[in-house]
């Protein structure tokens, strides 16, 4: 830069960077340094910011204080409202839903039976992973295969009763039951084993059928009493035709009213679900399984469904899932997809598993009918139903309930869950007290808080030294606690905390007789409630001054909208600082190259003036 070259002149009219640094030193101690005074003060240690967010602080734990004798309160209990209990017995667990709203005195609880959920087993297999196991009976006998598979089924079936064999490269299976009637030969190309069910029961040589009644596919059904769900039989997709034989009707009768449903030659599967969504009594759907499913809008009233469809979907109550094809994992993970019931594998002995299926809720509306078509995985087995859906049954102070659930709702809000029976003449029972034990020591918390928000404020109110720049938002805030503080309350007006021990000193702190506070909260406890709490039409002191600390760091409140002012003055500062020393800069640059300037002028004068002087003096001295 120009400066390097200041200071090369010599004598008494250099000029160098010493002058200039001086004259810029000089300068900025009334341009900049003011500006970074003021920027300290505000965001320094011991500044104007970090005694803000002390006030706040404090502020928000005043707030903490009073939010107990907040009339709005989360959870709705007051100070006032609380409560204690003595419980006796192991039989139930006491809680409370609303704890203001329990009622005093003393609940007894016999549980004589406690509510079950449904819980059945499969039959055992080894592998998870393996197809599920599909039957065939010819005239009586029974033919099992893992999964369906015609070339094992001819292996099962020739066994000397019958003779089979399956072509692999023709699809076919042959089937002679040796009574002289010869090889009966089906073709399997596409087909399931029920469909080679129905093609020998065409043949009529000899009978067949599945295990259970024939169906479209080996089918599980599971119906819940207090949860009637009536699906479709067959599988279909949202854009099938229902019926394109001709038009029909399918009757829903809901609650005694029939409600009838025209299905034409050309309604598919999605419009007469719209069709029947439509109803509000009805709730229709395609299952991501593929089946029609239709409900009372309640979820509860159980329906009538007829249809006069030439080709039928046979709605039937239950939800269906299909074992076709099937793996166990595989048909446990779909039962499970519903949210009304559980289905897992577990691994009950070496290389041994069950599929347990239960019924997510307890009691006898949610008991499972489990039904089995064209498969049998023992479901159907008294010994795999391993527990039984009962209800609660229970006496509350003589009243008898009979319900689904272990959990009680009783007096208000008294929770009460069964976990054990009791004995015969044995009981359980809570006993409910009301408690103000704690409001005299939750006052004298905020009394602590507020006399040290007191001393913070004014502090920086009084002190010489305080680096707060709006000392009016501090006055402002502190005059409105007080005013609600030392203001009169109830109905009346005639309450104020002086009257209940509460004493205030010169400097303007606070204080609290324990005594005579403890002596109002057992003669006068609910004007001590109308004073702090109040009523929705009548707030009291606590609920008004929540409200008003509460806003404070809110959006717009006096001390929030403070530190936004403070942070934007902050700001303001900042770009002004900046733009002084950008100036100060720009002005000290510029000056350094006019020095240089100088210094070169300065320079070429004296080496002339050297050069005359040289001469002067080699003149003086010849002469």
């Amino acid at each position: 830069m120009a400066e390097g070259v200041l200071g090369l002149g010599a004598g008494a009219s250099s000029l160098n960077n010493e002058l200039i640094e001086k004259l810029k030193e000089a300068e900025r101690a009334s341009t900049v340094a003011p500006l970074e005074t003021y920027i300290e003060d505000i965001s320094g240690e011991g500044g104007e910011s970090e005694k803000i967010k002390e006030i706040i602080a404090k502020a928000n734990e005043l707030l903490e204080t009073i939010k107990p004798f907040d009339l709005f309160v989360t959870g709705g209990q007051t100070a006032f409202d609380n409560k204690t209990a003595n419980v006796t017995g192991t039989s139930v667990i006491f809680d409370a839903v609303d704890a203001a709203s329990i009622n005093e005195g003393s609940t007894k609880v016999n549980i004589s039976q406690l509510a079950q959920r449904d819980v059945f087993q499969t039959n055992t297999f080894s592998d998870s992973s393996e197809k599920i196991r599909s039957s065939i009976v010819l005239d009586g006998q029974t033919y099992t295969t893992s999964g369906e598979d015609f070339s094992l089924l001819a292996t099962e079936i020739d066994n000397g009763t019958f003779t089979a064999s399956y072509d692999s490269v023709n699809n076919e299976i042959t089937i002679n039951n040796n009574t002289g009637s010869g090889d009966k030969v089906f073709s399997t190309d596409g087909k399931s084993y029920a469909d080679l069910i129905t093609d020998i029961t065409a043949d009529a040589t000899f009978t067949a059928s599945a295990l259970s009644e024939p169906d479209s596919e080996g089918i599980i059904t599971l119906a819940q009493s207090g949860r009637p769900v009536y699906q479709s039989d067959i599988t279909v997709t949202a854009d099938e035709v229902v019926d394109a034989s001709g038009t029909g009707t399918i009757t829903i009768n809901a609650g005694g009213t029939d409600k009838i449903f025209t299905v034409t030659d050309t309604m598919t599967y999605s419009e007469l679900v719209d069709l029947i969504s439509a109803d509000d009594d009805l709730n229709a759907k395609l299952t991501t399984a593929g089946r029609l499913s239709i409900t009372h809008a309640d979820e509860k009233t159980s329906l009538t469904i007829t249809e006069s469809l030439t080709t039928s979907s046979g709605l039937s109550l239950g939800e269906k899932y299909s074992t076709e094809g099937q793996t166990y994992a595989e048909l446990a993970e779909s039962i499970n997809a519903n949210s009304n019931y559980t289905a897992s594998i577990e691994t009950v002995g070496t290389d041994t598993n069950r599929i347990v299926i239960k019924s997510v809720e307890t009691g006898l509306d949610n008991a499972i009918n489990i039904t089995q078509n064209g498969v049998d995985l023992g479901l159907g087995d008294v010994g795999n139903h391993t527990v039984t859906a009962q209800n609660l049954l229970a006496e509350v102070d003589g009243i008898d309930y009979n319900v689904s659930s272990n959990i009680l709702i009783v007096d208000g809000g008294l929770k009460i869950t069964a976990v054990e029976e009791n004995e015969v003449g044995e009981y359980s029972s809570i006993s409910v007290n009301k408690d103000t034990t704690t409001i005299e020591p939750a006052l004298q918390n905020f009394v602590t808080i507020y006399n040290e928000l007191v001393s913070l404020v004014e502090e920086e109110l009084y002190s010489s030294e305080s680096k707060i720049e709006d000392k009016s938002t501090l006055r402002s805030m502190m005059t409105d606690i007080k005013d609600k503080l030392f203001g009169s309350y109830g109905t009346d007006d005639d309450l104020n905390i002086f009257n209940f021990g509460f004493e205030i000193d010169k400097s303007g702190l606070l204080s609290l007789d324990s005594t005579k506070f403890n002596e109002a909260t057992e003669t006068d406890i609910e004007s001590l409630k109308s004073l702090f709490v109040g009523v929705a039409e009548d707030r009291g002191l606590g609920t008004q001054l929540k409200d008003y600390v509460d806003s404070l760091d809110g959006f717009e409140g006096l001390l929030s909208t403070y530190e936004a002012n403070m942070d934007s003055r902050k700001e303001s500062l900042e770009e002004e600082k900046d733009k002084a020393i950008e100036t100060l800069d720009n002005k000290y640059a510029l000056l350094a190259q006019q020095f240089a300037a100088y210094n070169a002028i300065i320079n070429q004068f004296e080496t002339q003036f050297s050069g005359l002087k040289l001469m002067i003096d080699q003149s003086v001295a010849s002469g």
